[in-house]
């Protein structure tokens, strides 16, 4: 843990002292009864907990409870609820560090003395709704209406307060920016979606609770369970996914080690080999071959760095969202690919369009798709010796300039009609070492870029596939 982290985890730990000093529970002596029920109902919700799919964060499902509790008996008995209640779930039932367990605690008092603040000063009671329960919440619309703005006020205060303490805890300890962990942990449409139906839940526990009393609690762990068990369910396909992507591509980089060798080999005998000859013209005192060797000996070591460059970018194993420049991706593929024995004879028709637009993505998961596509048009015209190999490219953009195009051609034999409903599936390959896996992971990146990837083969011409991205990316992927 580093200086500045171990600063931050104690600063908020003793922030939250003070403002639980300054913050007792009112009516301790008459209503210490509720307030432990209530500690016990947080324990309950927060041991229902996932890593974020990043695996570095967690999120639970104690803020439906810890906002009930703030609706129900005030700011303050929540403020201790809420820490309390992190302390025992954390270290008790999770058995998670005690840095932890002080840093969670701490920050979930400050989250609700901002949260409550905020309910407090849109109109919400500051001893809480317990008492109004038996009359005037159930039965008068106007009242509802009129604690509407503090609700969502708690709500917004909550999310945004909570993330952002987290966040930094987070970002510190993993070494990432700041804004890149809000948006990969918790700012992304499932995310929120999940936050919203768990908050959206806590008024109506809040009802429920006054209906019928801790039975109504009870009910709503049903619901909640489901949520659980949907977030946990995303979090485990998402990395699921991507361990298939980065599988797929250690299996592309070992299909290509072998002539990406041979490749470098080659470039290491030109450059020994002139300068073996620099050596012998200097002993010799001829010195009319320098500027040509020399140039020789750069030209072989900057094709090296791009092959390096090239394989270091395709091996990258997280994902990194950055603007992309499409055209220049396919470019860098391009020659990346060019010097291997299976695109011997194979001619680039590059037509790119001027001004395309970067778009948000990760590079390295893109450039494996434009690699699956250029060794697929490679393969299907390998058996096609009296056709001229063409690889053809091009890059467009819509109108509006929103969406980019990039579509890739063959001269091949082109795809049965029969399998192209199938060719994006996993497992299915028409190759005889194929393993299936190619395509279905292209489409999988794509799509995780919000974009689309088509396949079409007219009769008599070859294969055409086409890749649409948005320039903004997709709020879903991670």
């Amino acid at each position: 843990m580093s200086r500045k982290l171990v600063i931050y985890v104690v600063s908020v730990g003793l922030v939250a002292a003070l403002l639980l000093g300054f913050n007792l529970p009112r009516g301790l002596e008459a209503q210490w009864g509720h307030y432990l029920a209530w500690i016990l109902i947080f324990v309950l919700a927060e041991s229902m907990w996932l890593s974020t799919i990043s695996g570095e964060g967690t999120w639970s499902l104690s803020s439906s409870a810890t906002l009930a509790a703030c609706m129900l008996w005030g700011p303050s008995p929540a403020m201790w609820i809420a820490a309390l209640g992190t302390v025992l779930a954390e270290f008790l039932v999770l058995r998670k560090p005690w840095t932890r367990t002080w840093f969670n605690g701490g920050q979930m008092a400050i989250t609700l003395w901002v949260a409550g603040w905020i309910f407090t000063l849109l109109g919400g009671p500051d001893t809480g709704l317990h008492a109004l329960l038996p009359g005037d919440v159930r039965s008068g619309q106007s009242v509802a209406l009129r604690l509407a703005p503090a609700v969502l006020g708690l709500f917004a205060g909550f999310l945004l307060v909570n993330r952002a303490l987290v966040a930094v805890a987070v970002a510190w300890s993993t070494d990432r920016p700041y804004l890149r962990v809000l948006r990969e942990d918790w700012f992304y449409s499932e995310r929120l979606l999940e936050d919203s139906a768990a908050f959206l839940l806590a008024p109506l526990m809040v009802i429920s609770y006054g209906a019928i009393g801790y039975l109504g609690v009870a009910l709503f762990y049903a619901p909640l369970f489901m949520i659980y068990e949907s977030g946990r369910r995303y979090v485990e396909l998402q990395k699921a996914q991507r361990q298939i992507v980065h599988t797929e591509r250690l299996a592309a980089k070992g299909e290509m080690a072998a002539e990406i060798g041979h490749e470098l080999r080659t470039q290491l005998a030109a450059i020994s080999g002139h300068a073996q000859m620099l050596l012998k013209d200097s002993e010799r005192k001829v010195y009319e071959h320098i500027e040509r060797r020399g140039r020789i000996i750069i030209e072989q070591s900057r094709r090296m760095e791009v092959i390096a460059k090239g394989l270091m970018d395709f091996s990258r194993a997280e994902l990194v969202v950055e603007r992309v420049d499409l055209n220049s991706l396919v470019q860098r593929s391009i020659e990346f690919v060019r010097t291997q024995n299976r695109f011997d004879g194979v001619e680039w028709d590059l037509r790119l369009a001027e001004q395309v637009p970067a778009l948000r993505g990760d590079p390295g998961q893109l450039q494996q798709v434009l690699l699956n596509l250029f060794v697929n048009a490679a393969d299907a015209m390998k058996d096609r010796p009296s056709v001229r190999k063409v690889i053809g490219v091009t890059s467009s953009t819509d109108d509006r300039g929103r969406l980019v195009r990039i579509v890739v051609t063959d001269t091949g034999a082109g795809i049965a009609a029969s399998n192209l409903t199938r060719v994006f599936e996993p497992y299915f390959t028409t190759k005889p070492e194929g393993h299936g896996f190619g395509l279905s992971t292209s489409y999988r990146i794509i799509t995780n870029h919000g974009g689309r990837i088509t396949a079409e083969s007219p009769p008599g011409h070859g294969a055409c596939f086409t890749v649409t991205l948005p320039v903004n990316g997709s709020g879903g992927w991670g």
